[in-house]
């Protein structure tokens, strides 16, 4: 454990407004443009900030505990890769001349301020429901519930005006009258006017508070271990406001005087890259790499001023394609089922933090960012937006890999979202887990044991939920998981899971397929093709490749009760590191790219493609199906009889182990690292439709990767095989 710092209260003043030194030298941060409405961002005070720039103010909202933690005058610096292509520093920082912020605590009340104050108080339990923007400004929304059993909702709206910063606080109708602490100036920080204005009754009481407590600070280092902590022991400034009960709706207006050069607003115009709507238009082009015969691949050619990296795709019902960003933006994409004519980009919003997914359902948008799963509603004819939290029943340090992938709809319709593990901390809950959205509105955890899960999806007729890995520490390699309940997938993880299993176990569910490292690198989005326009592979999963920007073809089947199956290489040369696939409408594959850190082979930084069959039928190997001798290879024309040889066969087998370091070489059956034992093929029979091979093995074994290598088959036609070599994840031989 880090230790404990006692901070005086002029340190606490003089160090929240500047960003760290070792940070401004060693990485410039980003900023982000002016007229932006909000940002989500993990900050030193709370990791679920919200941030609202208000002309030359920023104000600084804890979702969690529905308070203003820092306002100042000045700007965000936003640091991590998707902003400054730098993994560390990740924490956004407040940059400029602190003005005041609140306690961690409920800033409501039932009974009137006392001599004391304390964290805890008689507060009453307090519930963040999302935002509301119109294009101009936003709204906080949030509840809290009463002794008494009575809910009020309040909506905040913070402006700036000549007179100070102003809260409209809206509230609904109480029986109660309620306290609200709208400022808490510390000894040795400014002291400013707090006024109110509105309905009959309000009164501002200020009193002169002794004040003790604890709060952690979010660091880059405390984000992997704990955080460190601040010890507050002064005495505060406090101005409550008392609000009477009332009937209907209530508004009143708080004003927290500035001097007046803070309260100055800017007189520039917002950035056209804060504009919300089009934003721009493009056409799809050729493909500059190697060509197939069999699916043509074409690319959209990107404003340079947007940072398209694409980490979520789903179609709207009329025909849009909706896609989120890593930088955290959402747009829509209009044209791409047009046969000609240009793709017009809408852009729908800015200031997510790095969502990693997006779902459409009912017409609405649902997004996974790191610190909640948020329901997006939109009027393009007002520009009003709603952002409405779903749920943040998980832990979220701030840490850059904090990444929520998802979400995707099970086959009871709840929403399922995959928390990565890597680099995690025990004490954050739900980290490294599969999580579902239960009846009464929180998570339960499905599985546990993901380090990576860039890849969630559902697959089949059940719509059974799939989740890719990648290799790293305990994950041999890359893998697609069948997502069962109580299932360990390997990666030890956060609590609810045990401190003990933290630390590691000896065994793991092996997943339905490994994906060996020469073929998939990083391992990402998945889509299942599910008609004939994409080929002769309906009902196949295609799964991408981010470092090696390929896509590859997962053929699966159920032997003894469980998924398993073969995986081959598809199509490759990619413009940027595959991140999400989505089939369209037209039954055409898009596929979204991105890289920044994320290394990738490829030559762009952000790609949107289509991939389109040709409707030219290639000879491939379209399923394997393990026997209890050996493999059924169907193909998808008849083959030439002279497939029907041992000698065109080279198979071995290999298995990877399971440990706590990174990756994991290939094992032989007598257990020696970096070689492969070879499989005799003792007969193949080809069917009368030349349509089937049956392989006949010798000495095979299950829990072991299948490697098959094709030499001198080809087709009744004379084709050669598109794709000669496929592995075959045999986790279990069929039973006879």
């Amino acid at each position: 454990m880090l230790p404990r710092l006692f901070i005086p209260l002029i340190a606490i003043a003089c160090a929240l407004p500047l960003a760290v030194p070792s940070q401004a030298e060693t990485v410039r941060p980003a900023h982000d443009p002016l007229g932006q409405l909000f940002r989500y961002a993990p900050m030193p005070k709370a990791t679920r900030s919200i941030v609202i720039p208000l002309g030359n103010i920023q104000f600084a909202f804890d979702t969690e505990n529905l308070r203003e933690h820092s306002v100042w005058r000045g700007k965000l610096d936003l640091y991590g890769p998707q902003y400054v292509n730098a993994k560390r520093p990740f924490i956004a920082q407040p940059n400029g001349q602190f003005l005041w912020g609140n306690p961690p605590t409920l800033p409501w009340r039932t009974r009137p301020p006392g001599a004391k104050f304390s964290l805890e108080g008689d507060q009453p339990k307090g519930k963040f429901t999302g935002t509301t923007t119109d294009g101009k400004s936003v709204t906080l929304r949030y509840t809290f519930q009463l002794e008494t059993g009575e809910t009020v909702a309040v909506q905040l709206h913070p402006s700036n005006s000549p007179r100070g910063l102003q809260r409209a606080l809206t509230i609904s109708q109480c029986k109660s009258p309620l306290w609200f602490l709208a400022n808490s100036f510390q000894n040795g920080t400014a002291k400013r006017a707090v006024t109110v204005d509105g309905i009959n009754g309000l009164a501002v009481q200020v009193t002169s508070t002794p004040l003790s407590y604890t709060e952690p600070i979010i660091t880059e280092a405390g984000a992997e271990t704990i955080y460190d902590t601040q010890t507050i022991e002064t005495v505060a400034e406090q101005h409550w406001v008392l609000v009477p009960p009332h009937k209907g709706e209530a508004t009143f207006i708080i004003t927290t005087h500035h001097d007046e050069h803070l309260a100055a607003l800017p007189k520039n115009a917002a950035s056209p890259l804060a504009k919300i709507g089009e934003v721009g238009q493009a056409e799809f082009k050729p493909g500059a790499g190697p060509r197939s015969a069999y699916y043509k691949t074409e690319y959209l050619p990107l404003p340079p001023d947007l940072d398209l990296l694409i980490t979520g795709m789903d179609w709207l019902g009329d025909g849009r394609l909706a896609v989120c960003t890593w930088p955290g933006e959402v747009y829509l994409l209009d044209g791409l089922l047009h046969d000609a004519g240009p793709v017009t980009l809408n852009r729908l919003a800015k200031g997510l933090n790095e969502p990693m997914g997006l779902l459409v359902r009912d017409g609405r948008l649902y997004v996974s960012q790191k610190p909640e799963l948020t329901e997006i509603a939109f009027d393009e004819k007002t520009n009003r937006t709603k952002f409405t939290r779903v749920s943040a029943d998980w832990g979220y340090s701030g840490h850059y890999n904090a990444f929520s992938y998802g979400p995707v709809l099970d086959r009871d319709g709840r929403f399922v979202l995959a928390n990565a593990g890597h680099s995690g901390r025990w004490d954050m809950k739900f980290m490294g887990w599969a999580i579902r959205r239960g009846s009464n509105g929180t998570m339960d955890g499905v599985a546990s044991g993901f380090r990576e899960p860039n890849g969630i999806g559902v697959f089949g007729p059940e719509r059974d939920v799939f989740v890719t890995d990648n290799q790293g520490h305990w994950t041999a390699v890359c893998e697609l998981n069948h997502l069962r309940p109580g299932k360990y997938f390997g990666r030890p993880s956060s609590t609810p899971d045990s401190k003990k299993l933290y630390e590691g176990r000896g065994t793991f569910t092996p997943p339905a397929i490994w994906f060996p490292y020469s073929l998939a690198r990083s391992i990402s989005g998945m889509a299942e093709i599910r008609d004939n326009r994409f080929g002769p592979f309906k009902g196949q999963l295609l799964v991408g490749d981010f470092q090696n920007a390929l896509v590859t073809r997962v053929f699966l089947e159920k032997v003894n009760g469980e998924y398993q199956g073969a995986v081959f290489s598809f199509i490759t040369g990619f413009r940027s590191g595959v991140n999400r696939l989505s089939f369209g409408p037209d039954g055409n594959l898009y596929v979204g790219g991105l890289q920044r850190t994320w290394t990738s082979i490829a030559p762009d930084p952000a790609s949107l493609e289509r991939v389109t069959f040709t409707g030219s039928t290639p000879f491939s190997i379209r399923k394997v199906e393990a026997r209890l001798d050996g493999f059924l290879l169907t193909f998808t024309e008849p083959a030439n009889p002279s497939a029907a040889n041992p000698d065109n066969f080279d198979i071995s087998q290999f298995r990877y182990t399971y440990h706590s370091d990174y990756g994991s070489p290939r094992f032989n059956h007598a257990g020696e690292k970096g070689s492969q034992t070879p499989i005799e093929v003792t007969d193949a029979t080809l069917s009368a439709n030349r349509l089937e091979l049956r392989l006949s093995l010798s000495e095979w074994r299950e829990g072991h990767v299948t490697q098959v290598r094709c030499f001198d088959v080809i087709s009744e036609a004379g084709k050669d095989l598109w794709h000669d070599t496929f592995h075959y994840t045999l986790n279990q031989i069929p039973k006879p």
